[in-house]
């Protein structure tokens, strides 16, 4: 089997260089490194020079800044490779992870390969550590009666799912243009649940391996801490989209509307309670979500009861209680 690895760059000039050591260090496996400069304005693309000068395997794709869900779509059209895996320039790898994840794949003939992740903040000392010659745990799910056992997305009755994310993943490159996750949603918040879960949604086989093999570094400039009234628009987007990739890919969700409640708290009311809003601004951003009739039309179909927090959290929503959740979200 042979990747390629598609890395957006985008000003990480201080992230970059363990983010491409980890990425240089891959096994043979890895044919191919593609970098794509989202038109950075610090010493990325010196950075991405410099590496490409020692590893023959990078590629370096220099651009306008077009945003991060067009600049995928740059690299996977650019890829060369029957399989394409995604790392983040400001994240880094484990020296073994697409070994381990190619092997898996070719095992057990998987359209998909999953691995665990974890969370690094900036105090955190190194993870690098080769898992290589350690256990191993992989798990493989089969599609049956139009599903997989193993959740793809959060629900309000748990919020455990595989992960939306784009980079704990192996694809096949043709699985990847020919689904409708590929087309430009002009998604900014979440865009990585549009690509994804479709084309998971058109497997028929994943392997999911258990092992943190992805380090996810957590900032505070990072869109995850951001809010905007363009959240709740990208919600509806994917919203709408995974309804069209269900209906196309015959895949079937048992609560449905209980996943878009969970998408709607962790696109939208997750970003607020990171947020730096005002209570004002956090109330009104509330109550103009309270008040869509998309919103509404889902509080009406979905029942909900009071065992759970993100239950209450909607009933609250439902109940137009805009302020405590408010004060609520404003809690740190």
């Amino acid at each position: 089997m042979e990747i390629s690895v598609i890395v957006p760059v985008y000003n990480v000039e201080k992230f970059l260089p363990k983010c491409l050591d980890s990425l240089c260090a891959q096994a043979e496996c890895v044919h191919e490194i593609i970098l794509i400069n989202d038109g950075s304005t610090d010493n990325s693309l010196n950075i991405c020079r410099k590496y490409a000068d020692k590893d023959a395997r990078i590629r370096i794709i220099d651009q306008e800044n077009k945003g991060l869900s067009a600049t995928v779509r740059v690299g996977v059209k650019a890829a060369t490779c029957e399989y394409i895996g995604f790392v983040d320039s400001d994240d880094y790898i484990e020296p073994d992870m697409f070994k381990i994840m190619c092997e898996k794949m070719a095992e057990t003939g998987a359209d998909v390969a999953v691995c665990n992740y974890d969370l690094v903040y900036e105090n955190d000392g190194d993870k690098e550590e080769s898992v290589l010659n350690c256990n191993i745990i992989a798990r493989v799910y089969d599609r049956f009666d139009n599903k997989f056992n193993l959740p793809l997305l959060p629900s309000l009755e748990d919020f455990t799912n595989i992960s939306g994310s784009r980079c704990n993943k192996i694809f096949r490159r043709d699985a990847i243009l020919i689904n409708i996750g590929f087309e430009d949603h002009a998604i900014r918040v979440g865009e990585d649940i549009a690509l994804t879960i479709p084309i998971m949604f058109a497997a028929q086989k994943i392997v999911y391996i258990q092992n943190n093999l992805y380090h996810y570094f957590q900032r505070g400039s990072s869109i995850v801490y951001n809010y905007s009234e363009n959240n709740f628009e990208d919600w509806k987007k994917i919203i709408n989209l995974l309804d069209s990739a269900l209906k196309k890919y015959k895949y079937h969700l048992d609560d449905f509307l209980s996943v878009q409640l969970a998408l709607l708290y962790s696109v939208c009311f997750s970003k607020i309670r990171k947020s730096k809003l005002t209570f004002k601004e956090r109330r009104r951003e509330i109550q103009r979500i309270g008040k869509s009739e998309l919103v509404k039309e889902i509080l009406s179909l979905k029942k909900l009861n009071c065992r759970s927090q993100y239950h209450m959290f909607f009933k609250l929503l439902k109940w137009k209680f805009y302020g405590l959740l408010a004060w609520l979200l404003g809690r740190k």
